[in-house]
């Protein structure tokens, strides 16, 4: 049944306010939204922050076997942030919801799948006449989603179903988080202090005793060794920790060099299926994905699986239906630590449906498979014709190569993505050194998700 494909990347319910994020930043989430496209089957409408270069857009389609024909895309009017995120404004114009009814109708949607189901998003369903049959409609409906993606109720399911996570609290007491923090760094313990709401590490900061720290999952370190540095750090960074509506803080013991690793899952209203997991590429937040994860074959692992399950299956009893993820930490001692889940379609969504359905259901045990973020790329021909003359472009037969997975045509300097399929570890790592003679590495800067 076709659905309506809405991709919000980023919400005021995830981060706040849009308008606080920097534009470059928003270019890069105007190219990000391209991802949802890859979800999509025939008969299907798109909601876009901006219009998709048709080569590109054809390539997807032909690359997942479906006419492109079948497709509709709709582009919101220019809002008061541009034209690189999906705000309200432009989701709620109504000259726009005119010409989505129109073509929802044309191609008998039924459902509705944004990137993130906020307020806005249920809205829009409802006045689209989309409501009654999507999945899980009834829960998006009453914010159950803001709280699937809050930091705070995270640990309070994890710690509730005995799943080991960081040590820890929340709070919303500044006195109590400088008390908290004080102990770690007495110990000589760093401290990573979490915005409740916020995605990729963005909202995330570090404080150490020890210099020396590099942030992972985080945006910077500050060293503090005395408790007057820690209260006016507190005293300077407390509001913007609490967030626009000032509310809790994540505090957890911070366990430098350890890989951050995620399940994916699906929660439908049969069950929950697992559809896949993997590593992710810290520069120092979110820069792309190892798939499958190269801690798997550790003992903790299996266990980390299970956890997730469990999880979602009290998601599921409670109402949620999409994807979720279970994100999670490879301490240096090969413990797992659970830190995060995310109630959305997750940053690692199209890279699994990639797998599927270009390399077949045992992509997981038969494929490596590495996403690249900030991809420089040319114009999409040129692109695509570089790949093939390289012998690089990914080919059905050996299944095998590039896929290129994002395509701004340069409008962004450098937001292209892509997904490397090889045999095992060491071709992975020789095609994406290919890959980076050929268009140039990935482009180092603060990426997210």
């Amino acid at each position: 049944m076709p659905k309506l494909i809405v991709s919000n990347q980023r919400t005021d319910e995830m981060i706040g306010d849009l308008g606080t994020l920097p534009p470059e930043y928003r270019r890069y989430v105007a190219g990000q939204a391209q991802r949802m496209v890859w979800l999509a089957e025939p008969g299907d409408v798109f909601v876009l922050p901006v219009e998709l270069d048709e080569e590109f857009l054809s390539y997807v389609a032909r690359l997942k076997g479906i006419d492109r024909a079948s497709w509709t895309v709709v582009v919101p009017p220019v809002g008061r942030l541009g034209e690189d995120v999906l705000s309200r404004d432009r989701l709620e114009d109504a000259e726009f919801i005119t010409r989505l009814r129109s073509a929802v109708r044309a191609h008998d949607v039924r459902t509705i799948l944004p990137f993130h189901f906020d307020r806005v998003s249920v809205r829009l369903a409802r006045a689209l006449g989309l409501d009654e049959q999507t999945p899980g409609f009834a829960f998006a409906a009453q914010s159950g989603t803001s709280m699937l993606n809050s930091k705070a109720a995270f640990r309070a399911l994890a710690v509730g179903h005995g799943i080991p996570v960081p040590h820890g609290t929340v709070t919303d007491d500044r006195g109590e988080a400088e008390e908290f923090v004080w102990q770690a760094l007495d110990a000589r313990q760093p401290v990573i202090i979490k915005q409740d709401f916020h995605v990729g590490g963005i909202g995330n900061e570090i404080v150490s005793p020890i210099p020396g720290i590099r942030p992972i999952g985080a945006t910077g370190t500050e060293v503090i060794t005395d408790r007057a540095a820690l209260a006016a750090h507190l005293d300077r960074r407390w509001t913007h920790y609490t967030g626009p509506h000032r509310g809790r803080v994540v505090l957890e013991h911070y366990t430098p060099e350890s890989p951050a690793i995620y399940s994916e899952l699906l929660v439908t209203d049969d069950g929950v299926r697992l559809v896949g997991h993997g590593e992710m590429r810290m520069k120092p937040v979110i820069n792309g994905l190892i798939v499958p994860a190269p801690s798997e074959r550790l003992a903790a692992f299996a266990a980390f699986l299970d956890d997730s399950r469990r999880l979602s299956e009290t998601l599921r009893r409670m109402g949620y239906r999409g994807s979720l993820s279970v994100d999670a930490i490879v301490t240096p001692e090969d413990q797992v630590l659970v830190n995060e889940i995310n109630g959305r379609v997750v940053g690692s969504a199209h890279i699994h449906r990639i797998g599927e359905e270009l390399v077949g259901e045992d992509y997981t045990s038969s494929r490596v498979l590495i996403e690249k973020r900030r991809v420089a790329f040319p114009d999409f021909r040129t692109t695509l014709d570089k790949l093939v003359a390289a012998g690089l472009a990914y080919d059905r037969s050996s299944r095998t190569g590039v896929v290129v997975t994002v395509h701004d045509n340069a409008r962004t300097g450098g937001f292209g993505g892509s997904c490397l399929i090889a045999r095992d570890d060491v071709a992975a790592r020789a095609l994406e050194e290919e890959v980076d003679a050929l268009f140039g590495a990935q482009v180092p800067d603060d990426d997210q998700e």
